[in-house]
């Protein structure tokens, strides 16, 4: 079965969150609502279900 219109929303805005994780310096926060996200814990809960870890740790261990 296909996505449902919120999971593919949350795939497109968590692959602009890695970028900017990836590629900018600016705070989390920041960066959450520049991608649509208002709520912490729920964009922590599938960034985690996605990435198997959390975001200031994916930050700290892939940039060098």
């Amino acid at each position: 079965m296909g996505k449902t219109y919120l999971e593919y929303l949350n795939e497109i805005r968590l692959s602009h969150i890695y970028k900017d994780l990836m590629q900018t310096d600016l705070p989390l926060k920041t960066i959450l609502e520049n991608n649509g996200f208002t709520n912490y814990k729920l964009f922590r809960q599938l960034f985690y279900e996605n990435f198997h870890t959390t975001p200031g740790e994916y930050r700290r261990t892939h940039i060098s």
